[in-house]
C-alpha cells in the first residue's frame, strides 16, 4: 500500500533521516518507535510532504514523490498532529464544514461527538481557540480527520491531552477502521496504542536500527539507551 524507498531528509545541512526503507500494508497498524529526537515526527511529515525529502514514496504502486501535501491529503492520507493548531474567531462548525466539504454529515458528526462525550449542538458554535481545552481541541481534530475516511492515517502522539476514557474510545475507533481496511502509522509512547500495532521500525538518530514484528520491537523499546542491545546502536 505505502512503500518508502531510500528516503532522506536534510535540514540546514544536517542529515535528519538517512536511507529509510519500509512498507505499510493494507489494514496494517505500523508503529514508529524510539525516544524523543529520533526522527519519528520528521518521517511522518516527509510522508505527507510537510517536510521536503529525497527518495521514493509509492502509494498503491503509484509514485507520489512529486505530489504536494494538498494532493496527498485530498486523495489518500490523513495526518493528526500532536499539537492541534488554534483558529481564532473560527467556530467548530465553520472549521469542520470547510475541512470536510463533501464529507460533511451533521448526523454522523453528532454521533462522533456523543461518542467522545461532547454535545454537537453545544460545541458547534464555539471557537477553536484558547477557550477550548487541549483535550477538546484534540477530540475535534480526531473526529474531523476520521470523518474523511482516508486510506492511511499518520498519527503523531494522538493520545496527547486525552483522558483515559477518551483514549479507549480512540482505540476502539482505530480497531473499527482497521477492520474496514484502513492503515495507520503511529508515533506513540502509550502502551495500549503500541499493543494495537502489527509491525514497525525502530528509529535512532535518523536511521532504521531494526524493523519487524511489534512484540520484538517493544522489548527493545523498553531498554535504556545505555544498555542498548542492538549491534549497530547509535552510541
Amino acid at each position: 500500500m505505502l512503500k518508502i524507498n531510500n528516503l532522506n531528509v536534510k535540514i540546514n545541512d544536517k542529515n535528519i533521516l538517512e536511507n529509510i526503507n519500509f512498507e505499510v500494508r493494507k489494514w496494517e497498524i505500523f508503529w514508529l518507535l524510539w525516544h524523543n529526537g529520533s526522527g519519528k515526527t520528521t518521517l511522518l511529515k516527509a510522508v505527507i510532504w510537510l517536510t521536503e525529502s529525497n527518495g521514493e514514496i509509492f502509494f498503491n504502486d503509484k509514485n507520489i514523490e512529486n505530489l504536494k501535501v494538498e494532493e496527498r491529503a485530498n486523495k489518500w492520507i490523513g495526518y493528526i498532529m500532536q499539537e492541534v493548531p488554534e483558529y481564532v474567531w473560527i467556530s467548530i462548525f465553520v472549521y469542520v464544514k470547510a475541512v470536510l466539504k463533501d464529507n460533511f454529515d451533521e448526523k454522523k458528526l453528532e454521533e462522533y461527538f456523543d461518542l467522545f462525550g461532547l454535545n454537537w449542538d453545544t460545541y458547534k458554535n464555539r471557537n477553536l481557540d484558547t477557550h477550548l481545552s487541549g483535550g477538546e481541541k484534540k477530540k475535534v481534530e480526531i473526529i474531523t480527520n476520521f470523518m474523511m475516511n482516508k486510506e492511511v492515517y499518520l498519527l503523531d502522539e494522538i493520545e496527547t491531552a486525552l483522558d483515559a476514557t477518551s483514549r479507549q474510545i480512540l482505540i476502539n475507533i482505530i480497531k473499527q477502521k482497521k477492520e474496514k481496511w484502513t492503515s495507520f502509522i503511529i508515533v506513540s509512547h502509550n502502551q495500549d496504542l503500541i499493543n494495537l500495532s502489527d509491525n514497525g521500525l525502530l528509529l535512532c538518530n535518523g536511521k532504521v536500527q531494526k524493523a519487524g514484528e511489534i512484540e520484538e520491537l517493544n522489548k527493545l523499546y523498553l531498554w535504556k539507551c545505555e544498555d542498548c542491545p542492538l549491534p549497530n546502536n547509535c552510541k
